[in-house]
């Protein structure tokens, strides 16, 4: 996306005070983005399938209750000269309501709460958010209940040269969101990568063993690839201008690295990107990605990877 001109705000119905509904505001006043709030009720019919008169009357009755709603929670953004719509939608499941409306109208962002466990210090993703990770369409802000502040910190978190992503369109997607994102409260991202050198050892047969032989990998290998992966990281940086104070490369798992950088550094926002690169990222990113984004203590901003240029 180019400018966030169109943002869509997933109202869920059973939470008062919405973190999406007030950075999604925030978000539209800087972008000055056209807004639809959009409230989905699977515990009702969709119409096409009410015979009964009375379960019509409910349905008529629920509907007008949510949209009186989402007039209210439009107003602030009415009263900053946002071009607002509200629109209300039933059946079942959620996902499959989002998800159209997502095609249909097509947003440059989609903004949802996410849950939090105040005890865990987690956030309990639904169901509806991992479908939505895998297949929303547009970029998806998965927000938590704390507010941003005055000077937005955005990390954008990248993979370059991972071999089943040439050239690194996706990465190139995640800092150009990043960006665009920090330009608009005048900052300026940072990028981070985690390296860690596990698929050296699993070429060596998952610890070093070959041919029932033991086969120790060379210090000097890991320390090459190490050297590697940072040139790499700092062309990436450098192709979209970002200062080499802002790159940071760290040793380790992303699980183990990115939510201490990003509390250490107080990010507000970190951008990834969704992709099932490998084998064995389809092996384990149900669980790798469940922890990780559970234990992010910011928000999370979803880049998919742009669709392959069509050659003639």
């Amino acid at each position: 996306m180019d400018a966030l001109k169109s943002i869509l705000v997933i109202v869920d119905p059973t939470v008062a005070d919405s973190s999406a509904l007030s950075k999604a505001h925030q978000l539209a006043k800087r972008f000055r983005a056209r807004v639809e709030l959009l409230l989905c009720d699977p515990s009702l019919p969709a119409v096409s399938v009410i015979e009964n008169s009375e379960v019509h009357a409910l349905h008529a009755l629920m509907h007008k209750k949510h949209t009186d709603r989402l007039a209210s929670l439009a107003m602030p953004f009415v009263e900053d000269g946002l071009s607002t719509t509200c629109q209300v939608v039933s059946g079942s499941p959620l996902v499959r309501l989002i998800l159209e409306r997502v095609t249909a109208i097509q947003p440059d962002l989609v903004v949802k709460d996410t849950h939090h466990h105040s005890l865990l210090r987690r956030t309990l993703l639904t169901n509806t958010d991992w479908h939505l990770l895998r297949h929303c369409g547009s970029p998806l802000l998965l927000v938590k209940p704390r507010l941003w502040p005055e000077v937005l910190k955005v990390s954008a978190a990248v993979d370059p040269g991972h071999p089943a992503d040439q050239p690194a369109a996706l990465d190139h997607a995640i800092i150009e969101a990043a960006q665009r994102i920090s330009r608009a409260w005048a900052t300026l991202p940072a990028v981070v990568h985690c390296w860690s050198p596990v698929y050296l050892y699993a070429m060596g047969g998952m610890g070093g063993a070959m041919d029932g032989v033991q086969v120790a990998i060379p210090q000097e290998l890991v320390e090459a690839e190490r050297l590697l992966d940072s040139n790499r990281l700092h062309h990436l940086a450098r192709v979209h201008d970002v200062p080499t104070r802002d790159v940071h490369l760290h040793a380790g798992t992303v699980i183990d690295v990115l939510p201490t950088y990003a509390d250490t550094n107080r990010v507000d926002v970190l951008v990834m990107g969704a992709i099932a690169r490998s084998f064995i990222d389809r092996v384990f990113i149900g669980d790798t990605a469940a922890y990780l984004l559970e234990t992010l203590p910011c928000d999370v901003l979803i880049v998919h990877q742009p669709p392959k240029a069509v050659t003639v």
